[in-house]
């Protein structure tokens, strides 16, 4: 009986092992719940801590997680155009295009005097004419 049992124990491990479970959330992000609590107030380093981590995330394909951190780089640092562009890169790669677009447009409305803006805008061109090709329906 007691070897029985250690065969039973062997094969229920074994069979675990080649089963890959996703791991699930349990628990609300910090940084969401932050957001929720308290206004965001500009912080360039903070701004610029997302993105290296958005880059991280970026690196690895991970373009969900990348895409968010990018978001809260320019939660953070609303002026600086590197947020932005790393955003629009992230989305044109998820062909998410019309999102893209919204983010030039973000980008050119928040800072209307920046030298950055004929960038956004000859982006936000292109962008469109990417969407067209591909057929995303706008919106």
């Amino acid at each position: 009986m007691f070897v029985a049992l250690v065969v039973f124990t062997e094969f229920s491990l074994s069979q675990e092992s080649t089963t890959k479970r996703k791991p699930i959330l349990i628990r609300p992000d910090p940084v969401e719940e932050q957001l929720k609590k308290r206004p965001v107030v500009p912080d360039a380093e903070k701004a610029k801590q997302h993105v290296e981590i958005g880059n991280f995330y970026y690196q690895r394909d991970n373009y969900k997680a990348a895409a968010k951190r990018y978001r809260e780089a320019i939660l953070y640092g609303p002026k600086w155009a590197e947020g932005y562009k790393k955003l629009i890169q992230v989305l044109e790669k998820q062909q998410a295009f019309s999102k893209a677009i919204e983010v030039c447009e973000e980008f050119v409305l928040r800072n209307s005097l920046s030298d950055q803006v004929d960038h956004f805008e000859r982006r936000a061109k292109k962008l469109q004419e990417e969407r067209e090709r591909v057929g995303e329906p706008e919106g």
